[in-house]
């Protein structure tokens, strides 16, 4: 029986195939991704407090394009939505989809840091 794919196993056979990166890239893409995700939150909730549109609009459109690249499609989806919804600055619960995107990014960071030094160790 073949064993199924972890997540992150899937997310990087597919960025080496679509950016042909070498493998160190990919964790320091990664690494770069969640420290500047968290800013991107905290970004957010400052934006939602203060009511600026825009500045929801700027933060959810960074987040989508880094998470998208990075193949985390749920976090992008999620930004997206933000995003939309801001730019008609329709009457949204913001704050449930920002909790969401915090709920997101925290648990694929567990993953992405348990799954890092076992698949550094195959690689060597």
């Amino acid at each position: 029986m073949q064993r199924k794919n972890s997540y992150y196993d899937q997310c990087f056979s597919e960025m080496k195939e679509m950016f042909y990166l070498p493998d160190e890239m990919f964790f320091e893409l990664n690494d770069a991704f969640f420290e500047i995700a968290s800013q991107q939150i905290d970004f957010l909730r400052t934006a939602l407090l203060q009511k600026d549109f825009e500045q929801l609009i700027l933060h959810s459109h960074t987040l989508k394009g880094s998470s998208v690249s990075l193949r985390h499609l749920s976090i992008s989806r999620t930004a997206s939505e933000i995003e939309n919804h801001a730019k008609e600055k329709d009457a949204f619960d913001y704050a449930a989809s920002i909790y969401t995107l915090w709920e997101e990014i925290t648990k694929l960071r567990s993953l992405y840091m348990n799954w890092k030094p076992i698949k550094l160790k195959s690689l060597a």
